[in-house]
Order: structure tokens, then C-alpha cells, then sequence
């Protein structure tokens, strides 16, 4: 199901799935949408969670930012999609620069987040990308098939097509100011004292040939910051919810089985 539900600042689109007792709140990384999940959601037990797929503001169908990107709008938007998915304590799978985003989420919502599942996830600190590497990227707006090929730079295990033309599709509805500001608030907005020594249980995935952030800058940058933290590695690259759904379905479905009383 679909639905979208208006916050103060933006609309928020979102899909929910399964009806089990813990929510699972999934934020898509860069140029994506909730359906970037699908293949995830389908591996797991629909009387285990309860699925909430959000859009971000100015991604799949939720509306444009009302103003600048910055992580408190994500973090109004992400709640504003969660209270209309009548969802109260939920646990926060982040992927790539949702994993800083997601820990954003905690820091301003302790109350809600049960635990938190950080996939192929950037650090809350600053991130070094290359200037050339960020102009390319986004010069790629509107582009399906450029985007894609980015999407293919990154991962190491096959995808099939049919699998990713939705995923260019939604790529290229991104506009380029959005792509440039929420890699900004990768590479910028360091927020790594606020989680410092952090109790909320963490589970980390890497891949083992994810050249974006490989398993030893996961360790340190993500990890080792984190009291209750550990990091499982999956044989692939990037792109770990579409090239090894299966295997992240069972790592998310053992985690969150802990919350399974309280959820």
C-alpha cells in the first residue's frame, strides 16, 4: 500500500508491508525511492514486521523539500511517515547515506528506535568524496541509464534487468539540486559526538568488495564508534539489498526477532 501523508514541511510517500509486531522503517540511499526494497521485503516474514518504505523529500512520490536539505527535514519526514503509518517504536534500516541519516533519526527520536541496521552505510563524520566524482554523479540527473551505471560501478554480484529499470526509472525523477544537496549532507554536517559510546543495539552490513565503504572503513567509521555495534559482511559489493536480498533478509530477520516482545 501507498500513502502519503502531509508534514509542515513537505509531502512524505510512503509503502507499508506485513503486519507482524516490530516495525521496520527502511530509508533508501542516494537517488532512490522506498521500492528500491522490494526485493528485501520480499525475503522477509510479513507476520515478523510491519514495513514502512518512505520516499525523501524530493524522491518517488513524495513532494519537493520546502526549503534546503538538511538532516532535521529528513529526520520530520521520516516521523511524519512513521505517525501516519501508525507505527510508535519502530527499528531503522538505513542504506548508504541513509545509515548517517538514520542514526540522525535516533539521536532526535531515542524514544522511538528500538535498534538500528546500518547496510553499506556512510559514517556520521565527514566524508572525503571527490569533487570529480561528485560532479559526475550528478551531472547524470534525469539520466536513467547514467544512473544505472553507477548503480553497476558499485556493486560486484549480477542484477538482473527487470530489477534495476525500476530503479533508473526512479533515479531520474531526482532532480540535480537534490543530488548534489543530500550528498552534502554525506560529506558534511558531522554529527559522530552525538553518537559516541551510542547503547542502541546496531547491527552493520558490508560487502566484501564494496569499494564505496569497504568492510575496514566500516569497522572504524561506522562500528568502533558504537557501544553496542557489530558488522557482518556479505560476499558482494554496493548494492547489498539487490544484489544479496536473501542473505541481508536473514541478517535483518534475526536482529530485529529481539524486538519481537516489545516492538
Amino acid at each position: 500500500m501507498t500513502s502519503v501523508t502531509r508534514t509542515t514541511e513537505n509531502q512524505v510517500a510512503f509503502r507499508t508491508s506485513g503486519e507482524g509486531p516490530t516495525t521496520l522503517v527502511l530509508m533508501h540511499g542516494w537517488a532512490g525511492s522506498g521500492d528500491y526494497f522490494e526485493q528485501l521485503i520480499e525475503h522477509l516474514d510479513p507476520e515478523l514486521v510491519y514495513c514502512v518504505s518512505p520516499d525523501l523529500p524530493g524522491h518517488g512520490s513524495s513532494g519537493p523539500a520546502a526549503d534546503r536539505y538538511s538532516l532535521d527535514l529528513i529526520a520530520h519526514g521520516i516521523i511524519a511517515a512513521v505517525d501516519a503509518a501508525q507505527a510508535d517504536t519502530f527499528v531503522l534500516l538505513g542504506f548508504s547515506m541513509s545509515a548517517k541519516f538514520a542514526q540522525y533519526v535516533t539521536v532526535r527520536h531515542p524514544d522511538r528506535v528500538l535498534g538500528q541496521i546500518l547496510v553499506a552505510g556512510c559514517p556520521t563524520g565527514a566524508l572525503p568524496l571527490p569533487g570529480d566524482l561528485i560532479d559526475d554523479w550528478c551531472s547524470r540527473a534525469g539520466d536513467a541509464d547514467r544512473l544505472l551505471d553507477v548503480i553497476r560501478s558499485c556493486a560486484t554480484q549480477p542484477i538482473s534487468a527487470p530489477v534495476l529499470e525500476p530503479v533508473g526509472r526512479d533515479a531520474a525523477r531526482v532532480s540535480e539540486k537534490v543530488l548534489r544537496e543530500t550528498i552534502a549532507l554525506c560529506t558534511g554536517s558531522p554529527f559522530e559526538g552525538e553518537v559516541a559510546g551510542s547503547l542502541v543495539p546496531t547491527l552493520v552490513v558490508g560487502g566484501s568488495d564494496d569499494w564505496l565503504f569497504p568492510p575496514d572503513g566500516l569497522q572504524q567509521g561506522v562500528v568502533d564508534p558504537l557501544a553496542r555495534a557489530r558488522l557482518e559482511i556479505l560476499e558482494c559489493g554496493h548494492e547489498i539489498p539487490l544484489e544479496a536480498p536473501r542473505e541481508l533478509a536473514n541478517l535483518v530477520s534475526q536482529f530485529i526477532s529481539q524486538f519481537a516482545v516489545t516492538g
